[in-house]
């Protein structure tokens, strides 16, 4: 196991001298998580009124060095025009320069998912032994095993449907109302499309039919608030060939009443029971229980 196998054994507790190394010599590698600086601007602004602030971290390759933390530092230096940076330069393995990235990155909430994602699956690469499952990926990034699991779900379910679809479908830790309303997930959401995608009703849908329901149901759930996109998803798992804006529009008028209230107690005990049996909601049942009655009496 790598010295640095924990977020609480991170770099910054292990710091050694500074020192002051040419631009031009450092380069942002395969191990760096972050794959794209995004905007630097502020920062840019920043380092030419004050400096770098913070040093760098890198190891040695070749004669030049990987960026292991400060890829957005080094990003804004080259623009602003510095010709040296501040860096601290330690020798390591792809698994700890890795390991060092994603957790740094991670607590500064500076990394999207499908980076977290690639990165994760690069430590499994370079040591399954010791990255191979959610529990070990939680140890060494400090993090739940719910939170490793959550991304890891997230981010095959968006690229599975991204694929099938053909759709721009992505997933972002915090998306703006904006990007929202252009189809990009939070997280949570997209662990919602995760359960769709391998519920034993979606799999059976022909691939071209269930590459189409996922994509709408994934544009759909994209703007609409954790709880009913969580429950417009467990009624399309009852009934996945229906059109989704059609569940969506029950479950905003469904989640406005409730069952129990409306419905004989007898009945209502009836849909409790079968959705209990089924792991899904009351109103999902009752759903599916309504448009089976409707389609025997030829209404729909």
């Amino acid at each position: 196991m790598p010295k640095f196998s924990t977020a609480q054994q991170g770099w910054k507790e292990q710091t050694g001298s500074i020192m002051t190394i040419e631009t031009s010599k450092f380069f942002v590698g395969k191990t760096n998580v972050r794959k794209s600086p995004g905007d630097v601007g502020d920062l840019v602004d920043s380092i030419k009124e004050k400096g770098i602030l913070e040093p760098v971290l890198a190891r040695p390759i070749g004669g030049r060095y990987e960026l292991v933390v400060g890829s957005r530092r080094f990003e804004a230096a080259k623009i602003a025009g510095l010709k040296k940076l501040p860096a601290i330069i330690r020798p390591m393995t792809d698994e700890e320069a890795i390991i060092v990235s994603l957790v740094e990155n991670i607590q500064r909430r500076d990394v999207e998912p499908e980076e977290e994602y690639d990165a994760i699956m690069a430590l499994r690469k370079a040591n399954p032994k010791a990255y191979g499952s959610p529990e070990q990926l939680a140890r060494a990034l400090g993090k739940s095993k719910r939170y490793v699991e959550d991304r890891i779900n997230a981010v095959e379910a968006i690229r599975v449907i991204r694929k099938e679809s053909r759709a721009d479908i992505t997933v972002k830790q915090a998306p703006l109302p904006k990007e929202r309303k252009e189809g990009v997930l939070p997280v949570r959401h997209a662990t919602f499309l995760h359960r769709a995608e391998e519920a034993q009703s979606v799999q059976e849908l022909p691939r071209k039919e269930r590459a189409t329901q996922l994509k709408e149901l994934a544009e759909t759930i994209a703007q609409l608030p954790t709880p009913e996109a969580e429950n417009v998803v467990s009624h399309f798992v009852m009934a996945p060939q229906r059109p989704v804006e059609d569940i969506k529009k029950e479950v905003s008028y469904l989640h406005a009443v409730k069952l129990e209230v409306l419905l004989d107690p007898r009945v209502a005990d009836g849909l409790r029971k079968a959705a209990e049996e089924r792991n899904t909601t009351m109103e999902a049942v009752a759903t599916l229980a309504i448009h089976s009655w409707l389609r025997q009496q030829r209404y729909a």
